[in-house]
């Protein structure tokens, strides 16, 4: 896997403040820069079409001349490139390679560039095809399309950037203005500087985003924003603020299926950003159709064969739209071809997605594949219980969480999974015994749990009319009452007093026949329960607790005659 070069930036940045990464002897000094230019780095460029030997540095060199012919030193300061080059070297990185997005910005904000240049070159059979971007240092969202040029030699295709390049920057002086006005909700002067910046700059993308923001904290109508949000996309296709904007644009005009469409379009265009997949496919799935997005991602991959993120970029669009047997398949696929495929997020997706399909014994197995691989993770841990629950295999289920827990693997609801497991096996006695012992090690979580073992345990008694098992169920919901809390609080007062009221009827019906004074008692005090719980628990059963207080009050009645009768 790919080393981060966010991750080494506190080392890295300590190396750049003392200008430690390389000899002294080994670089030029270079030239201070001017108190008011603006930081300009050029990274290495991405080379693909024919090989030949040294083009991402060569195409980046190109760049960093037209950068230094096209602009003052008092306006532009480029970061020289052996600076950047000992930054990475020191951090463990190779100087010659092109960044991933956040690694660009990473060293960008090391070197304290205000804005940093990345581009791709092909090499064609008798020409160059050269493309390049503007970002903007504080947000790697914020990029400026400088076109595409071909030629047959390097150079010349890379003075057409550059040439777009001065006149991009045009618009960046009113661009910050802009942004500066919003942070101060100043909306109404953000919006006359950004129109400032797209009058500078025709083809201001940069200027128009920080618009489209200003326009939003106006409260511009829907319409307005789709226009802004479509200028933006025309001249920045991949960009994804102008799509985000789209999309929600859509979704507030109620045209969902539109909405999809761009959402896609922006995964597509961004295939290795895993974070914004996961926030745009949980998007997608909010509307309702992810059906929608399928062609797209699908076409996507036929283009680009082999692409490994537009491979799991199909694999979570199969998950969206449930088609289980090709996600399987799919996820198959990817890890033979890349093993690293295989982390948590996989098992967890495909276990889910197994018990999603009514296979909780192949969810089991997957979980269990996960478990080994990460024998630490809690929610696979938890996963491998509950869908070892599912498909039957209680004993097994109870032996891996006994297992996790004992490890220190903080496996969520492990408590609620032991009372349930016990439960499973042994019944609901033993469940109960089972949540005293962990209720007395101070873990109150099995509250609800408990109150469906004691309800249980009063419908069992209700069936059979046994004295013995209302001895049992009534304590057990006096127990649940005691740990219930919110919304379940005003079930466990009904359930307790419903408890005390069938019980009290059987238990005097039997003090009578046996004429047993202290079971006529019981009784009596019983219905003082069941007095005081029913109507604290009328909120959960506002209809039957009326009724029932008024056969509180007949079988009370009752109470006291067969105590007057038998109790002499």
């Amino acid at each position: 896997m790919a080393r981060s070069f966010h991750s080494l930036l506190v080392g890295a940045g300590t190396v750049a403040l003392f200008g430690a990464f390389a000899p002294a002897s080994a670089q030029p000094t270079p030239r201070p820069p001017e108190p008011n230019a603006k930081f300009v780095l050029v990274e290495i460029f991405k080379a693909t079409g024919l090989p030949e030997k040294g083009l991402s540095e060569r195409a980046a060199d190109a760049m960093r001349k037209r950068v230094e012919r096209e602009f003052s030193r008092k306006d532009v300061y480029l970061v020289p490139k052996e600076q950047m080059a000992g930054i990475l070297e020191a951090s463990g990185f190779p100087a010659d390679v092109p960044l991933e997005p956040h690694d660009a910005r990473a060293l960008a904000v090391n070197l304290r560039a205000d804005e940093y240049i990345t581009g791709s070159v092909i090499k064609n059979d008798t020409s160059y095809t050269v493309e390049a971007q503007l970002v903007l240092t504080r947000d790697n969202a914020l990029v400026q399309p400088l076109g595409i040029a071909t030629a047959k030699k390097l150079d010349d295709a890379m003075t057409a950037l550059g040439a777009e390049l001065k006149l991009a920057r045009a618009q960046l002086g009113a661009e910050l203005r802009c942004a500066n006005a919003g942070r101060e909700d100043k909306w109404a002067e953000a919006a006359a500087a950004a129109k400032e910046g797209i009058d500078a700059y025709p083809k201001a993308v940069l200027a128009r985003v920080c618009l489209a923001n200003a326009m939003v904290n106006q409260k511009a109508s829907n319409e307005e924003l789709l226009k802004i949000s479509r200028e933006i996309v025309d001249l920045a296709p991949s960009g994804r603020p102008g799509l985000a904007l789209k999309a929600q644009a859509f979704k507030d005009l109620g045209m969902s299926d539109s909405a999809i469409t761009t959402l896609t379009e922006m995964m597509v265009t961004n295939p290795n950003d895993a974070r914004l997949q996961k926030d745009v496919i949980d998007a997608i799935t909010a509307f309702g159709n992810p059906r929608i997005a399928r062609p797209f991602v699908e076409e996507a991959v036929a283009r680009n064969p082999g692409d490994a993120d537009l491979l799991r970029l199909r694999w979570l669009i199969l998950f969206a739209v449930k088609d289980y047997k090709e996600a399987f398949d799919a996820g198959e696929d990817l890890v033979r071809l890349d093993t690293a495929f295989a982390d948590t997020t996989y098992y967890l997706k495909t276990s889910a997605a197994y018990a999603a399909d009514s296979q909780p014994q192949k969810a089991a197995e997957f979980a269990a594949r996960g478990v080994a691989k990460f024998p630490d993770h809690p929610g696979l841990n938890k996963d491998l219980v509950f869908n070892l629950r599912t498909s039957g295999q209680n004993q097994q289920a109870l032996e891996v969480l006994t297992k996790a827990t004992s490890a220190g693997i903080a496996v969520e609801d492990a408590s609620v999974l032991r009372v349930l497991l016990t439960r499973d096996i042994s019944g609901d006695e033993a469940a109960l015994a089972a949540a005293r012992a962990v209720v007395a090690k101070g873990d109150s979580t099995v509250g609800q749990v408990v109150l469906v073992v004691a309800k249980s345990l009063l419908d069992k008694a209700v069936a059979s009319k046994s004295l013995a098992d209302f001895d049992v169920a009534i304590p057990s919901l006096a127990y649940a009452d005691s740990l219930a809390k919110g919304e379940t609080k005003a079930q466990a007062k009904f359930l307790f007093g419903a408890a005390n009221l069938y019980g009290a009827q059987f238990r005097l019906q039997a003090a009578y026949d046996q004429k047993n004074c202290e079971m006529a008692k019981k009784a009596k005090n019983e219905l003082v329960e069941a007095q005081i719980n029913l109507p604290a628990g009328g909120a959960f059963a506002p209809e039957q607790v009326p009724t029932m207080m008024g056969n509180v009050m007949k079988v009370d009645a009752g109470a006291d005659q067969v105590i007057a009768q038998i109790c002499k």
